[in-house]
């Protein structure tokens, strides 16, 4: 029998040299089958577009690629229907596919699939391939958060609540203010996300090991049928560079460090201290010892888990700090990094949207708490220097006098006679008119009409800003999704020519041009 007809044997495939198995040990620690039996369809659409491409350039036979096409398929079918799995013979969903292949139709067929492809770019492309299909729906529910928020927003442009800085009152504001300063950063955190699948959609294969081949290949056409921007285009930068993990990583983890935030404010909003919020039961958890509590559970679950996302980035930086140009084992990590904080984020944008959506807000009580605490010192300050032409600093001092001697009587604003006098002993007077306009939390917001203000009118321009950037985000997201749905299209087709009207591969290939 000659060489090209011998069976591959029962060695892993990529045992040529030799003369011992792996250790079980050592198989056991390396394997990665758990994380890669989710990328089994993208493994298979990218070695389907890998063997369509060998036949077009004469690489291989178009009897060798309709072999292997038919391979595949079958996998696929056994895989649905439960006949076959990923083993740990092969520990990785590379090798897996690849020996199924080989068994199915011979080493005479399947053993020409890995011509001109190291494992190196091809576990790359299967985790390129993979991460876009995660990302997408991230992006999207995302726009659905922030969509959410401006929703509720457009309900409360004049419901008071306090602003603060260093937890203290500072300005009187609203519920939509609060909101939408939210929106404009998770708009931003969708502006990363998309970045980072721009960074993540370019073409690995063809990389090879490190530094190409001397084979013909076609990049282009493998870039077009899998639905990528472009070809990464150095051999070595594409197998040895994950910098599109990082990508990725560090715009979920700044995600995440505002996810926190705003759940922080809500959890203590709900407090009986506070009592700003209410938290919908349906989001909150009880005590299995004091039947009274109500426990917001599943926002102290965010808070924490955002210190798990800053973990999984931590790690990937860590690994890549200190490796060599080309291909390391230790790449294999950033599947597993990335599968986790992917799906972390997912769980976590949905839980959010869910507490948004039912969160209740008591307004007469944020309206009491501006009221009650100098919230609007800051303008009558400014009503000194337009009205009564004083210097702004020689205004601070007045105003803190003024508001120092009522906390130690125990007054504020509220009480107007005492007010006044207090003015009137800084040689200041003002009318009750002025006074209800300077001094009452509702006709102050009014006023801030600047750019970016707080005024209901400019919050409900912002508020149709942000919806636009919605709506245009999500127009990029549906192109995109056309544009995988075009290149998935685009392989079917080829290999349902190929295989069920047995056209060659170049008259198939024509068939889409």
């Amino acid at each position: 029998m000659s060489q090209a007809k011998q069976n591959v044997g029962d060695q892993q495939l990529w045992a040529s040299r030799f003369k011992k198995s792996t250790d079980p040990v050592a198989k056991a620690y390396s394997d990665s089958i758990d994380v890669d039996r989710p990328m089994l369809f993208q493994n298979i659409w990218g070695n389907e577009a890998h063997v369509i491409m060998l036949a077009k350039q004469g690489i291989i036979k178009d009897s060798h690629c309709r072999e292997i096409l038919k391979g595949l398929q079958q996998l696929k079918d056994d895989f649905v229907q439960k006949k076959w799995d990923l083993a740990a013979q092969e520990e990785d969903v590379q090798m897996n596919v690849e020996r199924y292949v080989i068994n199915t139709v011979g080493i005479e067929n399947g053993g020409r699939m890995h011509t001109c492809r190291s494992r190196n770019d091809q576990v790359v492309l299967d985790t390129k391939l993979y991460v876009r299909d995660q990302l997408l729906p991230i992006i999207q529910n995302v726009i659905r958060f922030v969509e959410e928020l401006l929703t509720q927003a457009d309900q409360h442009t004049e419901t008071l609540m306090p602003g603060y800085t260093h937890t203290q009152h500072a300005q009187p504001m609203t519920y939509a203010y609060w909101l939408t300063h939210y929106a404009a950063v998770f708009l931003r955190d969708v502006k990363r996300l998309v970045a980072a699948y721009q960074v993540t959609n370019t073409n690995p294969l063809g990389a090879g090991a490190l530094t190409g081949t001397s084979f013909p290949i076609d990049r282009e056409f493998t870039t077009r049928l899998l639905g990528f921007d472009s070809v990464q285009e150095h051999s070595l930068d594409a197998v040895g560079a994950k910098d599109f993990n990082l990508e990725i990583l560090s715009a979920c983890s700044i995600f995440f460090s505002s996810l926190s935030r705003l759940a922080d404010e809500i959890i203590y909003g709900i407090t009986y201290e506070y009592g700003t919020m209410v938290l919908d039961d349906g989001f909150s958890m009880g005590s299995s010892m004091m039947p009274q509590k109500k426990n917001p559970g599943v926002l102290e679950l965010v808070r924490g888990r955002t210190g798990k996302m800053y973990g999984l980035l931590m790690q990937m930086l860590t690994t890549m700090k200190g490796l060599p140009s080309g291909y390391n084992r230790d790449y294999h990590e950033d599947k597993t990094t990335l599968s986790e904080g992917l799906k972390l984020v997912y769980d976590t944008v949905e839980v959010m949207r869910g507490v948004m959506k039912t969160l209740v807000i008591k307004p007469e009580r944020m309206k009491y708490l501006v009221d009650q605490n100098f919230a609007t010192a800051t303008e009558l300050a400014n009503y000194l220097v337009s009205k009564h032409d004083i210097p702004f600093r020689l205004c601070h001092r007045i105003v803190g006098f003024v508001v120092g001697q009522l906390v130690e009587e125990g007054k504020n604003f509220t009480d107007r006679e005492r007010t006044k006098a207090l003015l009137a002993e800084r040689e200041i007077s003002i009318s009750d008119a002025d006074y209800d306009r300077v001094l009452t939390p509702a006709h102050v917001i009014l006023e801030y009409t600047s750019q970016g203000g707080v005024a209901p009118k400019e919050v409900s321009r912002m508020i149709a800003s942000m919806r636009q950037e919605c709506v245009n985000f999500q127009a990029e997201i549906d192109f995109i999704h056309a544009q995988l749905n075009k290149a998935r299209t685009e392989t079917n087709t080829l290999v349902e020519k190929i295989l069920k009207q047995n056209l060659s591969v170049n008259n198939a290939i024509e068939t889409i041009l």
